[in-house]
């Protein structure tokens, strides 16, 4: 029978009694990572008897790697649009064409 607990320093997909597991140290469900291991998304991950495991330095290094990289900026996103200025004065409202005191007379 497999054993249910990692070796220290590992750690199954799903939360076991030694500690938190990849799924909840990456913040996302067992079945997200699931999926994310067959697509070859997250942190490197090998067979241990019959549990996905990974170094818990693994990880912490992979959530390392996805920070700094949402610091930096996109090479796709755009530069900030500079701002228009504030009015100093209020707008005046617009006339309506049904408005009687219309200056705008409508061709015929």
């Amino acid at each position: 029978m497999a054993s249910r607990t990692p070796p220290d320093g590992f750690a199954f997909i799903k939360d076991s009694p030694k500690g938190p597991g990849i799924a909840s140290r990456l913040g996302i469900s067992a079945e997200t990572y699931r999926k994310w291991r067959m697509a070859g998304k997250g942190p490197e991950t090998f067979i241990l008897g019959n549990n996905v495991c990974a170094r818990i330095e693994t990880v912490d290094a992979y959530l390392r790697e996805l920070e700094l990289r949402a610091q930096q900026p996109s090479q796709d996103s755009r530069p900030p649009e500079a701002r228009r200025p504030k009015r100093s004065t209020p707008r005046r409202p617009q006339k309506s064409p049904s408005d009687p005191h219309c200056e705008l007379a409508l061709a015929g």
